[in-house]
C-alpha cells in the first residue's frame, strides 16, 4: 500500500536490522516481551512494512505482525493427512502455527503439541492441537518416543521448532519421519547442531531455515486472527493493555 506523512505503519524487517535512534525508553513490558520508546527508526527502501489496521487494536497488530513469517511459512509446508508436531506450542509463533496447521492438515492430519507445562494444554489444544507431549524441548527421547506413540510409529511429516532456547535441533529431527520436513523458526537453532546431528543419527530429512519474510505474510497473519476467535482472544488478554 502506499504510505503518506501521519500513516501509522509496523516495520516487518527486524529490529535487530533496524537502525534506531532512542530518546526516551517509556516503558518495558516484560509479560508482553514489548518495549514503549520515543525516538526514529530508520527504513531502508528495501524494507518491508504494513499499515496497521483499522479495524484493531495497535498493540495486538503490532504483536502479530511480530512474528508473521510463522504462519505464513507454516501454510506453505503442511499438506492434508499431515502429522504435525509443534515445538513451543504454547508460545506467540507456537499459538499460531497451532491453527494454520490445524487448518491445513485438515481431517485426516494430525498436530501434536510439545510444551513443558501441563497448565499450557488447555491453549494448545484450543488452538489447534490434537495431542500434547509435555516434555522439555530439549528432551530427544521423550519426545521421539511420544510422537511415535501419537502417530502409530509414523512419526511427523514436518515438524515446527518455534522455542528459542539451545540444544532443541536433535530433539527436533527425532520427531520427523524418514525424508521429513523440519522447520526451525528461531534464532537460537545452531546450524552445526542440526547438521551434525542430523548426520550422526542417520536422519534423512529436509530442514529449513525459518525467513521472517513471506510474501503476503502480514496480510495472512492479521486474516488468520480475524477469522479465529480463539487466537483474538488470547492475543488481547496477553498482548493488550
Amino acid at each position: 500500500d502506499k504510505i503518506k506523512v501521519g500513516d501509522k505503519i509496523a516495520s516487518l524487517v527486524s529490529l535487530s536490522l533496524t537502525p534506531l535512534k532512542i530518546n526516551e525508553v517509556k516503558r518495558v513490558l516484560l509479560d508482553k516481551d514489548q518495549v514503549e520508546i520515543e525516538g526514529q527508526a530508520i527504513l531502508f527502501s528495501s524494507g518491508i512494512y504494513a499499515k496497521l489496521p483499522d479495524d484493531m487494536d495497535e498493540n495486538l497488530a503490532l504483536s502479530v505482525l511480530d512474528v508473521a513469517g510463522a504462519p505464513a511459512q507454516v501454510e506453505r509446508l503442511v499438506k492434508a493427512g499431515d502429522n504435525v508436531v509443534i515445538i513451543g506450542a504454547n508460545g506467540k509463533s507456537g499459538i499460531l502455527c497451532n491453527a494454520v496447521a490445524r487448518e491445513r492438515a485438515g481431517v485426516s492430519g494430525k498436530v501434536i503439541g510439545v510444551v513443558r507445562n501441563p497448565d499450557y494444554i488447555p491453549t494448545c489444544k484450543d488452538t489447534g492441537c490434537h495431542e500434547v507431549i509435555i516434555a522439555n524441548a530439549t528432551d530427544a527421547i521423550t519426545i521421539q518416543k511420544e510422537v511415535s506413540r501419537l502417530t502409530d510409529g509414523k512419526m511427523a511429516d514436518v515438524v515446527i521448532n518455534v522455542v528459542n532456547i539451545e540444544d532443541t535441533e536433535l530433539p527436533t529431527i527425532m520427531a520427523a519421519r524418514d525424508r521429513g520436513l523440519v522447520y526451525f523458526f528461531s534464532m537460537a537453532t545452531s546450524f552445526t547442531k542440526a547438521a551434525l546431528g542430523a548426520e550422526g543419527i542417520g536422519a534423512d530429512v529436509d530442514m529449513i531455515l525459518g525467513n521472517g519474510y513471506a510474501r503476503n505474510h502480514a496480510m495472512i497473519s492479521l486474516d488468520l486472527l480475524r477469522r479465529n476467535p480463539v487466537l483474538m482472544k488470547l492475543f488481547k488478554e496477553r498482548y493488550t493493555d
